[in-house]
């Protein structure tokens, strides 16, 4: 696993003392340990025998690295990772020798100029680890140790206990094989020590045909003591097994609810349920192992009568988990809403991370391979739509109250397609989430909402209508352009930020004052991206900007990056405790490390990006919709809301926007509406077809409310239809002319002007 600045400040709280505690003993600065290299110093320069133990050069790389002398350090980090024999259990066995070794090299990969280095160091030490780990030869040579005297089969116990879920695939295969007796006992005694990794293995051995074997599984687990093996302890409660299965399997979970300090009453419907949950959540207590980059699905062979192993993703293992618990909470119970609906969240999430659109369903779509799937298996949106709308609401309920942006717009994709007005809107608590979904903090769902919303063309009133066309309104104004505020009370620091962002094409609001920032922020942008502000700004104070920032759902999940000054690092450190939206850097960080930081409180937030094709497509998508609620006429929306944004389009770049935003315009009964497609139709500085189509729309406008045009424009249109050399355009504009009606003797002028012989 790489480990980055990313992983760094991903650590929990009392990690991040706990690091800060070990920089002072080692005499390094927690802002940046102080480089001693002397001037033009580089790596190049150090001579380095080539015959150098792995030992000794792991040992001055530290050693360097410590005293500042990072030019030094680099060449020795350069020298082992260039080692042809290169051992990764051999270097964590130099690195366990060395008590602070993992802490100085998380310091140097977080405050050193070579913490590129620094950190292929570190995942040389953690892939020695891993192999360590899995190695099949020292399993089984620890399984055969556990036949030895006292001490052997001590240190065999703490050796396999230190292979975790890896050996217990070898150790169950012990307790089968009749020719093992002389171990197998020596097995089962093991089997309670081998801690919480083991758990998961252990449980999907429960479907052994063996009824002895099963039992010392069940006491196994039942001494372990983790709760996430209740809900197959008492699947065996309830399932057609022996009387000693079954009470031995009730002990153990009395065993597990004695050391855990809680009861788990309920079901196993509901247990697998409750265990479901925490995989979806990726609970502290049930998740993959965040150091390592992937993460084992364990699956009984009954054929075999043997544990294997898929390898997955570490990213894609909750979800995984989450579903397997979801149908099996199924199979007890086959209408148990909750459970089908985390499944299709679960299905959602899972699809996202493996690099799939959720709100397709092509089959044909490619993305990462998901190994526990079969070759032929259906897309997200399949499911979801397949369920119906009931649990597709159920499903966005979820997204709306987890803040989650990927299942929330899987889960509004399928109401779009399957829902009518009647099953999308009503008073019921299940159909609420869609109109909670236009107050998300993720413009990209709120628009999605409004967009199923507004095609619904409801007739009835409900709670939350009159968001929708502002919602649709403000996503005709998107051009993609990332939107970002600078807020810093030293001027040369933040003209220095601003400009840099600037630089990264991006539309920046700057000033030395909050509420200044905040006002225009409101006023002129469609869809803020980040929020950059100083420690040092005043009136108010950072704690009260951001709490004000927060106070409003659209920024509630805005990346804000804290520009941070020496002095105030406990704020700092309080701030980000609290916000997980929030990622500190140095106010005099290079534009490097400062976009680096907007990456990583970005990624945090799941939000959507909204690249320039994605925000013509929502403004195309939400002027369709409002031109299909405007032709309705019926529905509860008023489109004469999004007047302002559909004349601000005119004035767009993309011509379909522009033609679109003029037949929305050509149905609102306003002289601004008529005016503002004129403008553009007489403007003989745009191109035929947005002129065509605007003196269409201009028709269809005097069509609907008449002559609402100024007496100059009235002239243009006139001189365009009598004279213009373009007969196209010229056609064009007499059709506009003749729907407007006017009471002129202009027909027969037009017609005289062509006198024939």
């Amino acid at each position: 696993m790489r480990i980055t600045a990313r992983v760094l400040l991903s650590l929990n709280r009392p990690g991040v003392l706990a690091l800060a505690a070990i920089i002072g003993v080692l005499g390094l600065s927690p802002t940046g340990i102080a480089q001693t290299d002397q001037p033009g110093q580089t790596a190049a320069k150090v001579d380095i025998p080539a015959d150098t133990a792995i030992e000794s050069l792991f040992a001055d790389f530290l050693h360097y690295a410590r005293m500042g002398r990072f030019a030094v350090a680099d060449a020795y980090a350069q020298a082992l990772l260039d080692r042809p024999d290169l051992d990764p259990v051999k270097v964590l066995e130099v690195a366990d020798k060395d008590r602070e070794s993992l802490a100085t090299l998380l310091i140097l990969i977080k405050n050193s100029s070579i913490g590129e280095n620094a950190a292929r160091v570190l995942d040389l030490i953690q892939e020695g680890e891993r192999q360590k780990r899995q190695s099949s030869d020292r399993i089984q040579n620890n399984i055969r140790m556990l036949a030895g005297d006292p001490q052997q089969e001590y240190i065999a116990q703490r050796r396999l206990a230190e292979s975790g879920e890896y050996a217990i695939p070898p150790m169950v295969a012990v307790l089968l094989d009749p020719s093992e007796s002389d171990v197998s006992l020596r097995v089962i005694n093991a089997l309670p020590n081998m801690g919480k990794a083991a758990v998961n293995p252990l449980v999907m051995a429960l479907s052994v045909e063996n009824n002895d074997v099963r039992l010392n599984l069940i006491r196994a687990l039942g001494a372990i003591g983790y709760p996430q093996a209740i809900p197959y302890l008492r699947k065996l409660e309830n399932a057609a097994m022996s009387e000693q299965v079954k009470t031995d399997a009730r002990l153990a979970i009395e065993s597990i609810e004695s050391i855990s300090g809680r009861t788990f009453p309920g079901t196993p419907a509901d247990l697998f349920f409750w265990l479901a949950q925490r995989y979806y959540n990726d609970d502290d207590a049930v998740r993959a192992d965040p150091r390592l980059d992937e993460a084992n699905v364990w699956y009984w062979d009954r054929e075999v009568q043997g544990l294997e192993r898929i390898v997955v993703p570490r990213r894609l293992y909750g979800q995984i988990m989450s579903m397997r618990c979801c149908q099996e909470a199924l199979r007890f119970q086959p209408d148990h809403e909750r459970a089908i609906a985390l499944w299709l969240a679960a299905n959602i999430r899972r699809e996202n991370r493996l690099g799939l659109n959720i709100e397709s369903g092509d089959p044909e779509e490619q993305g990462e391979v998901d190994p526990t799937r079969p070759d032929v298996f259906p897309r997200a949106l399949y499911f979801t739509q397949a369920a119906g709308p009931r649990y597709a609401h159920r499903v966005l309920g979820r997204a709306v109250g987890g803040n989650d942006s990927v299942v929330a717009l899987g889960a509004i994709e399928a109401l779009r397609i399957t829902a009518g007005e009647a099953s999308m809107i009503g008073t019921e608590d299940l159909k609420q989430p869609l109109v909670e979904a236009l107050q998300f903090p993720d413009l990209v769902v709120r628009t999605r909402a409004a967009l199923a919303l507004g095609a619904a063309l409801p007739k009835s009133q409900f709670t939350g209508s009159a968001w929708v066309v502002h919602v649709l309104a403000n996503a005709i104004g998107l051009t993609g352009r990332e939107q970002v505020v600078v807020v810093n009370a030293d001027e040369s620091q933040l003209n220095r930020i601003a400009g840099a962002l600037r630089d990264g094409d991006r539309d920046v609001i700057s000033d030395t004052e909050f509420f200044r920032a905040f006002e225009r922020t409101r006023g002129e942008f469609q869809a803020l991206t980040g929020f950059f502000i100083a420690t040092n700004v005043k009136e108010p104070g950072v704690p009260q900007a951001l709490q004000r920032l927060r106070d409003e759902f659209i920024f509630r999940k805005t990346p804000v990056v804290l520009l941070t000054k020496p002095e105030h690092t406990v704020l700092v450190e309080e701030l980000t405790h609290f916000d997980p939206y929030v990622e500190p850097v140095d106010a005099s960080a290079d534009s490097d490390a400062i976009e680096a930081a907007f990456d990583r409180v970005r990624d945090r937030t799941g939000h959507i990006r909204i690249d320039a094709d994605l925000a013509l497509s929502l403004a195309l998508q939400a002027t369709e919709t409002l031109r299909r609620i405007a032709v309705d006429g019926r529905t509860v929306f008023d489109v004469a809301v999004a007047e302002p944004a559909l004349i601000g389009a005119l004035a767009s770049t993309e011509e379909r926007l522009q033609t679109l935003s003029a037949s929305v315009l050509a149905l609102l009964p306003t002289p601004t509406a008529q005016r503002a497609i004129a403008h553009i139709a007489l403007d003989k500085g745009n191109p035929d077809s947005l002129r065509i189509a605007a003196f269409s729309s201009m028709a269809e406008s005097a069509r609907n409310h008449g002559h609402l045009l100024e007496d100059a424009q009235i002239a243009t249109l006139v001189d365009i239809a009598h004279e213009d050399p373009d007969l196209t355009i010229r056609t064009a504009a007499s059709q506009a002319l003749g729907a407007l009606n006017l009471q002129t003797g202009k027909a027969s002028e037009i017609i005289r002007s062509y006198h024939g012989g």
